[in-house]
């Protein structure tokens, strides 16, 4: 059972940093739609530049 759990602990460690940054781009988009919708459509194409650039760095490094 602890050897269940530590693997599970292990694999949402892995992926820790990845969901934080997902976290934090949606509360970004969501904080600039509150502001305005103009700013909330920017903010999404912003952030889906930078995890398109991101997954292009991961891939790339993973070859």
């Amino acid at each position: 059972m602890v050897y269940l759990i530590t693997n599970v602990f292990k694999i949402i460690w892995k992926y820790f940093d990845v969901l934080c940054f997902l976290a934090a781009i949606i509360f970004a988009v969501w904080g600039c739609f509150l502001l305005s919708f103009t700013a909330g459509i920017f903010s999404i194409a912003v952030g889906l530049v930078i995890l398109g650039y991101l997954s292009e760095r991961i891939a790339s490094s993973l070859q």
